[in-house]
Formats: structure tokens, sequence, C-alpha cells
């Protein structure tokens, strides 16, 4: 009985030690030098070429975001060195309707952290109608504008400057024409909204804004009118302006 469980055991520790064996005879095989590991039948990985793709992907990455970051800049989005706006404007009261269209250039003269001060260069159109009185006027605008970034992300601005004007045209009463000339300098506030990379939308106003009038009637002679509006007046009229910046250039 005795013999028979020694050969049991025996050949158990036999096939345990074969076993053993084999199984390292089989990782003894795998080499993490190697180019390629083998997992038995199913798969065989390429090490060398996947670490190629992922290097090839990561470049191209690198290359998108870097031609990403050379288009567009905050700076690009904020303070364009130089932009085109065109707007119109419009003032109501008891019996008074006052309009205006206009068009402007900007030029940045000084670039600061986080503002910008520009010149500007504009034409108007102007006309009121107050009750059977009618003004026409054409005018040229000159303006220091400073453009101040109050947003994170710079996609809001406060504008505020100087902005003087001359106009030229005409009023009609009654049958009877005189010839208007007018001269005006105003103190102007606003907010400017960035809808895109380079398009906004600016809307403003006079805060305080001085008028010389000089008008000629037809039948002879020549008077003037001097005058100051402040803030909230049907002579300040609110404009609202789509402005397109130009690309930037340093």
């Amino acid at each position: 009985m005795k013999t028979k469980l020694s050969c049991v055991l025996g050949i158990t520790i036999l096939l345990i030690c074969t076993k053993l064996n084999a199984q390292s005879e089989q990782f003894t095989d795998f080499n993490l030098d190697k180019k390629e590991i083998t997992s038995g039948d199913f798969i065989t990985l390429d090490t060398e070429s996947i670490l190629e793709d992922f290097r090839t992907q990561l470049e191209n990455r690198l290359e998108l975001s870097e031609k990403f970051n050379e288009q567009v800049s905050p700076n690009d989005i904020v303070f364009a060195m130089q932009m085109l706006g065109v707007g119109a404007g419009l003032g109501l009261g008891e019996d008074e309707t006052l309009w205006c269209l206009q068009a402007a250039y900007y030029y940045r003269l000084k670039l600061f952290q986080r503002s910008a001060l520009y010149g500007s260069l504009g034409i108007d159109y102007n006309g009121a109608s107050i009750g059977d009185q009618t003004q026409n006027l054409f005018g040229f605008q000159l303006g220091l504008m400073m453009f101040q970034t109050i947003s994170a992300l710079n996609e809001v601005r406060l504008i505020y400057g100087l902005l003087g004007g001359y106009g030229f045209g005409s009023e009609k009463f009654n049958g009877f024409t005189t010839d208007i000339t007018r001269i005006n300098v105003a103190l102007v506030a606003g907010f400017q909204l960035m809808l895109a990379a380079r398009w906004s939308l600016a809307i403003q106003t006079n805060i305080v804004a001085h008028n010389r009038w000089t008008y000629k009637p037809e039948s002879g002679g020549e008077f003037k009118n001097d005058f100051t509006n402040f803030f909230f007046n049907k002579n300040n009229l609110l404009t609202l302006s789509l402005i397109f910046h130009l690309k930037k250039r340093q």
C-alpha cells in the first residue's frame, strides 16, 4: 500500500516539474528588446510602428496648434491695427426726428497692455425733421478714441474719447432755404462687443457736446447759434455701428 502511494506521489511531482519547466522556457523566449511582441497565435504587435504613429500624430497636433496661434491672437481680435466702420443713429423728440448715416476709418496710434488709442477719420450724413422744417447736412469727423478691455476674454471693451466735426448743408421751411454750417466738439462714450475674430458691434453717444451753427438765409444776412448738449438729449444721437477689423500688422 505504501509502495503504491509513493509511486503516485512520485509521478505527480514529476508531472508538476515538467509543467513548470515548460512554462519557464516559454517566458524565457519573451524578449523586451524585440520589436514584436507575440501572444500565442492570436496577436502580433509591432512596437516600433506604434511609437512612430504616436510621434506622427503628436507632431501634427503641435503643427496645427502653432498655425492656429499664428492666425488668431487676442491682440488681432481686440486691437486691430486698422478698422472700418459703418453705422446709423437716431434721435427722437416731441415733434422732432433726427437721424444720421456714418462711416469711419480707424488707425491704431498707440498700444497699451489692455487698451489702445485710435485716430479716426469719418464722413456722415445728418437729417432732421422738425414739423414743417427739414435739415440735411454732410460732414467730416476727426477723433481720438480709446478702446479699453473690460472683460477677461477681450470680447467687450469700453470706448471713450473726443470727436470733432464740420458739416454743411441746408434747411428748408415754408418754401425758403437757409444755408447751414456746423462745427461741433463732443466727448463720446460707448461699448464694443466682438461678434467674431474680425467683426464687432459698437454703440455710442455723446456725453457732452458743444455746437456752433451758422445760418445764412437766402434773403441775406447771417446769424449764429451756440449751444451745449449733455448726455441723453434729442440732439445727442445714439449710434450703432458694425466694425470690420482689418488684419493686424506689427
